[in-house]
């Protein structure tokens, strides 16, 4: 259900340049586009972000699956990104967020969504948070 639910909200985001669905309470969601390690085909997921000196972030949670979400996987491959936030469109480059910074970050997702610290409990793997930076042409 939950990856049903994920693909409508793309859908939707995409569709609609992200007004109605690109906030859901004080939750703020963006488009990530990623290209496929093996298909080399550019793979788009809606996630939660904060902003972090002016840089979106988004959580490597997958739902608390022990396993990392394709979407990290590609950035690990390959960090050249799009996003997309609200109608904004642009190019990017993704990092894993080191050690500090990644606990600053964690707080500041579970106070906008508990549910991390329950994904959390779910597994022993730590999850990435991922800052992007925008290109410059």
């Amino acid at each position: 259900m939950a990856a049903i639910l994920s693909r409508l909200h793309r859908f939707l985001y995409a569709l609609l340049g992200g007004r109605f669905v690109s906030r859901r309470g004080n939750a703020d969601f963006l488009l990530l586009g990623t290209t496929g390690r093996r298909s080399q085909r550019i793979k788009t997921v809606a996630l939660l972000y904060v902003t972090h000196n002016g840089n979106p972030a988004v959580i490597a949670s997958f739902g608390g699956n022990p396993k990392a979400p394709n979407w990290l996987l590609n950035v690990r491959d390959n960090p050249n990104v799009t996003v997309q936030i609200g109608k904004d469109r642009w190019q990017g480059i993704a990092r894993i967020a080191k050690s500090a910074e990644r606990e600053e970050l964690l707080h500041r997702f579970v106070e906008i969504y508990a549910g991390y610290e329950r994904y959390q409990s779910r597994t022993t793997r730590v999850f990435p948070i991922v800052v992007i930076t925008q290109t410059r042409d």
